[in-house]
């Protein structure tokens, strides 16, 4: 068995696990540019990058296939998936790459299981409900909130907000997948036409938002301005792998393998960022990884029933 059969039998797993790998790289990559730029700025420089994949876009193949309902999936997707990273940015300067992470990955969770059972009409068991909750639990003791826990600390206040904004990030992380996944079947999915518009989608919302904050900010030292092309470079490989894992895996299972990242970024906010081990949200995070992953172990066991 040669090396390309192997990767043929096993690219879904591959791009699920790398796209892991760089989520995890992009996003702490941008927790530590929080410190001297602003979460508009950086997310601005990301969008930038993906924009120059205009080149490579496959005009002539998707002008052949695409037809007026492919263009507004198309825009659906470019619109709906800059919002998860303009939240997730602006997350990370109100609290820790972990818990941002496991707010957004299992937020999209319990949204997932209350659209497909209130628009969708799909059926949701007892059993799934628990499911749901013990995931909100798990949020909660992230989040800590001040009603619950009884604190009223300034930082505390600021990771309330920053919980409610990853939670709006979640409501598009959980739809932009099935956009992609619908290309998928309708077999117009080109990678880098996703890419390439969600850039220049990205870049006007940016550009819109860090005028505002009047944030226009060349970067001061030469070890900024490395870490800030550094993260462009990186978020467009994460979002250009991210589309093939999905291209290649079911959306459920590509989330599993970003949940992983939950668990990285916490290693990483605990030694990187000197963060304090809090471990009532660290408990939270396991138990939102744990929920996303009995998620996705149920629906391939019912795959497999249906399959009988």
């Amino acid at each position: 068995m040669t090396l390309s059969t192997v990767f043929e039998s096993n690219k879904g797993l591959l791009y699920c696990m790398a796209y892991c790998v760089m989520m995890t790289l992009q996003t702490n990559i941008a927790k530590a540019l929080m410190y001297t730029i602003r979460a508009s700025y950086v997310t601005f420089i990301r969008c930038l990058s993906l924009a120059f994949t205009l080149p490579l876009v496959e005009w002539n193949a998707a002008a052949a296939t695409c037809n007026t309902t492919d263009l507004l999936i198309y825009v659906a997707c470019s619109i709906i998936g800059v919002i998860p990273y303009c939240t997730a940015n602006l997350c990370f300067s109100l609290m820790g790459v972990g818990d941002s992470t496991a707010i957004e990955f299992g937020g999209s969770l319990i949204l997932v299981g209350v659209i497909a059972h209130f628009i969708l009409d799909e059926k949701l068991s007892i059993s799934y409900f628990i499911l749901l909750l013990v995931d909100f639990l798990g949020i909660v003791f992230v989040v800590k909130p001040s009603f619950v826990f009884g604190s009223l600390e300034k930082h505390v206040r600021y990771k309330e907000i920053g919980a409610i904004i990853a939670m709006t990030g979640a409501v598009f992380l959980a739809l932009w997948p099935i956009l992609v996944r619908t290309l998928v079947k309708r077999n117009t999915l080109f990678s880098f036409l996703v890419t390439a518009l969600h850039g220049l989608a990205g870049m006007i919302a940016a550009g819109v938002w860090t005028t505002i904050e009047s944030a226009w900010k060349i970067p001061e030292t030469w070890l900024a301005g490395l870490t800030l092309v550094g993260y462009g470079v990186v978020g467009t490989l994460q979002f250009y792998i991210g589309i093939a894992a999905i291209g290649n895996e079911e959306a459920k299972n590509v989330a599993v393998a970003l949940t992983l990242s939950v668990a990285f970024s916490y290693v990483l906010q605990l030694t990187m960022f000197q963060a304090e081990v809090d471990w009532v949200s660290v408990g939270g995070a396991v138990i939102v990884v744990f929920c996303v992953t009995c998620s996705a172990y149920w629906t391939y066991l019912e795959g497999k029933v249906n399959s009988l």
